[in-house]
């Protein structure tokens, strides 16, 4: 089985969500029933079988990470950071981030958290179960460990150090750092980490459609010092620590220091740059002039991964009792969660807020099929706490969602509506299953 079939496999099982064990005190993934038995015995005989657990030690994590990136000087971890931008997986963007943690890093004991037993207030370190598989499988989709998190890094480390030979940066890695330079020159004054990630997504710089990982290179070169600030600066300047890193402006903010403080007025660190980016050009380019010929996107990892699509995997037909149009009062809906596992939700009523939006309730029972209308259930499903509802927007246009029938009477029940319903998309009707009402999925 090669690197794309183990990626695609496991892309199925943990994008469905994950489920909590009390048994083992753990959250694990559900292994689709349709995967072949062949093609679990090829994950584990890579170690790349789902849910494999874990559990790291401090000083050994960090001992790792020194000896790691002792094989790295600085410069052949940038190297490895600018081709992992493109023409290598994201993982290797890994090398400099370790790399600088790894050599500014203080000698400590674990140093508990405020409030917490387990985060290292020096390093971050996590003492938690890991599942190995899923870190390996995000390395690709994601890159660096977000925060400057220890496990990670030593994760991809030691997958680089299996690696047969290290990266080249090619001339278009090269253009696409320069680009990436570029974008962030030019932001408007005072622009913030979330439109400069939106500024970098328009430009399309990486081969890949997901806007967290513009949001993660953003968080790596803040990490560095690229994008820093006097009072929070990057490990290329000085070590800092996990506690002060996760201090921010307000409770808003979602990324850590020294991004969460930074905005383009303060602008790139020049210094910072030239000092971990010397053997490269890093002056301006022009966006519309790229290299030629432009390198498909399709050819990289994370490109082809997305482009994957489920084959053999379609969507049953629904009865003649679902009907046209849009959604109404009595319709009731299928809803997939996973291969094998499907639940319903009734339509109370319906609004025009921006959009057209449907006010959902789960009905009861859990399903190995799309149910038919004669199999429903008419009894609502709620939380421990009461019943529960959701505003869901673009129902009749979300993937796995179907209507299988329509003037369903309403189920009767003795309990008062919920206080609060919150308004999202159709599509989070799957994942709210899961962990909100139906605990045993």
């Amino acid at each position: 089985m090669d690197l794309m079939q183990q990626l695609w496999l496991l892309k199925q099982v943990y994008s469905s969500g994950s489920y909590y064990d009390p048994d083992q005190d753990l959250h694990l993934h559900h292994i689709p029933a349709s995967f072949p038995a062949s093609d679990l015995e090829a994950l584990r005989e890579h170690g790349h079988m789902p849910n494999q657990m874990f559990r790291p030690e401090h000083d050994k994590t960090l001992a790792e990470l020194r000896t790691l990136t002792e094989m790295w000087s600085l410069e052949e971890a940038a190297a490895a950071f600018v081709a992992g931008l493109w023409s290598a997986p994201f993982y290797w963007q890994s090398a400099l981030t370790g790399k600088l943690i790894a050599t500014v890093m203080p000698d400590h004991p674990h140093t508990p958290y405020a409030g917490s037993t387990h985060v290292c207030t020096i390093c971050g370190f996590h003492d938690r179960a890991v599942d190995t598989t899923l870190r390996w499988y995000r390395n690709f989709l994601s890159g660096t460990q977000l925060d400057g998190e220890p496990v990670g890094h030593v994760l991809a480390l030691q997958e680089m150090a299996n690696a047969d030979k290290r990266p080249t940066p090619t001339e278009y890695d090269q253009w696409t750092f320069r680009a990436i330079l570029t974008v962030l020159r030019n932001l408007p004054s005072k622009t913030r980490y979330s439109k400069a990630r939106e500024a970098l997504e328009k430009e399309h710089l990486l081969p890949t459609k997901s806007k967290w990982v513009y949001g993660s290179l953003l968080e790596e070169l803040a990490l560095i010092g690229v994008l820093d600030t006097k009072d929070y600066p990057g490990m290329a300047t000085a070590f800092t620590s996990y506690v002060q890193r996760d201090q921010r402006p307000s409770t808003r903010v979602e990324v850590q220091a020294p991004l969460a403080w930074w905005d383009s007025s303060i602008g790139i660190n020049e210094e910072t740059l030239q000092k971990v980016f010397s053997v490269f050009d890093c002056s301006f380019v022009s966006l519309t002039d790229r290299p030629q010929p432009q390198p498909s996107i399709e050819k990289t990892i994370t490109g082809a991964l997305e482009k994957k699509r489920p084959s053999g995997v379609k969507i049953p037909k629904a009865s003649s009792a679902a009907g046209k149009g849009p959604v109404e009062a009595g319709d009731v809906y299928a809803i997939r969660i996973r291969d094998g596992v499907w639940v319903t939700a009734y339509c109370h009523e319906v609004r025009m807020a921006h959009t057209l939006v449907a006010k959902m309730e789960y009905l009861d029972g859990v399903f190995d099929n799309m149910p038919a209308p004669e199999e429903l259930i008419p009894a609502f499903r709620g939380r421990k706490d009461g019943r529960w509802q959701q505003w869901a927007a673009s129902i009749d246009a979300t993937s796995w969602v179907r209507r299988i029938t329509r003037n369903f009477p309403a189920p009767k029940t003795s309990e008062p509506e919920p206080d609060r319903i919150p308004c999202s998309g159709a599509k989070d009707l799957k994942y709210l299953a899961a962990g909100w009402c139906f605990p045993e999925i």
